[in-house]
């Protein structure tokens, strides 16, 4: 059995629909990056060195984060399967997971919080959470960094900030995101003149799982680009801005659906649904695909259905990792879509007394 099994039997904790606006807003992200003085950037180090840099990080953060029951994990250590299952819960970043040094993760209970050694830079400090609460995500970031700053003596320049392995986290060493489902944007065409916004705004628009991913199924993650020359409470105010003003135009994209495409919108919810509910075999991004509309629906009212809890647990646990890791017979791509699809029919006609 996978030592993982426990996390993977569970719902993430930055799952919780509908979450902000109507199920718009899914999570919030706050990701700050640290490199430790007397050791070199993650790429200078000898694999000798980052083992120790590791051990170093593994010992020190254990003793100072105050974090009862943390899961401490050394990447080599993990399957393929297994590291690409924490992916898929946003607890590491795909570069971590796919890497073939010295790596290892720190992960609080509630996976609130996730501490990653040996990424680009010495450590990734990461907390996230359900719906849009980047200022609160913030906060707590900003006081585990305090806390173990009095054990590990961050690198810092009087002028310049903490020091990164990459010239665009130089500064605060804050990348910031917020993920949104956006359908109508996407199905009016508006989201290509809301994506080019972004680019002047110095934010950046990235897939479901971050950096590396393409979008799937209307969810997009909104990040910062910047990190050198304004406060982290600065950069995390124009995020705020920016996602406000693109949840905004979410929701009246969404009313001109209802007004003046309605048959059509209705058309592809109910299609999803009868797809989901029958289908003998699911992709996962044809299930991703297919339960954003389901999420549409369910915000709109136009489903009677509203389970927000299983769509919840549908979205992270048909992922291929999650399935293929908790189902010993689901080892080849034909058997795990089989399965996928037979776990969705069963979690959407459930009785509702059964669904929660």
């Amino acid at each position: 059995m996978s030592q993982l099994a426990p996390l993977l039997a569970r719902t993430a904790s930055w799952l919780n629909s509908p979450g902000s606006h109507g199920g718009i807003v899914i999570s919030s992200r706050v990701r700050l990056a640290r490199n430790i003085e007397g050791f070199a950037f993650q790429r200078k180090l000898s694999p000798v060195r980052q083992q120790e840099l590791v051990d170093h990080l593994m010992v020190k953060v254990s003793a100072t984060a105050p974090m009862p029951n943390a899961l401490a994990l050394k990447i080599d250590q993990l399957n393929p399967l297994e590291r690409l299952a924490l992916v898929e819960r946003q607890l590491i970043s795909r570069d971590l997971a796919g890497g073939k040094r010295p790596a290892g993760v720190y992960i609080s209970s509630d996976e609130m919080y996730s501490l990653m050694f040996n990424e680009e830079d010495h450590l990734r400090l990461q907390v996230i959470s359900a719906g849009l609460c980047i200022n609160a995500n913030l906060e707590l970031a900003v006081q585990l960094d305090r806390t173990l700053e009095k054990a590990l003596p961050w690198s810092n320049h009087p002028e310049f900030g903490y020091l990164t392995a990459c010239p665009t986290n130089v500064g605060t060493g804050l990348r910031a995101s917020v993920m949104l489902h956006l359908p109508a944007l996407v199905e009016t065409g508006e989201f290509k003149q809301v994506m080019r916004s972004l680019s002047k705004l110095h934010m950046t628009v990235r897939g479901l799982h971050g950096e590396g991913s393409e979008p799937t199924g209307h969810f997009y993650q909104i990040s910062n680009q910047r990190a050198l020359g304004l406060s982290e409470q600065q950069l995390v105010d124009h995020l705020n801005e920016t996602v406000e003003r693109i949840i905004a135009y979410e929701q009246l994209a969404r009313q001109s659906m209802m007004t003046k495409s309605r048959t059509r919108l209705e058309d592809k919810i109910f299609r999803a649904w009868g797809l989901l509910t029958h289908a003998r075999s699911l992709t996962s991004d044809e299930l991703i695909d297919q339960l954003s509309w389901i999420r549409l629906g369910a915000g709109l009212g136009i489903l009677t259905w509203r389970n927000w809890k299983m769509l919840d647990r549908i979205l992270l646990q048909s992922q291929p990792a999650h399935i293929q890791l908790q189902n010993a017979h689901a080892e080849d791509v034909e058997a795990r879509d089989q399965l996928r699809a037979d776990l969705v029919r069963k979690w959407l006609q459930a009785p509702s007394s059964e669904q929660n």
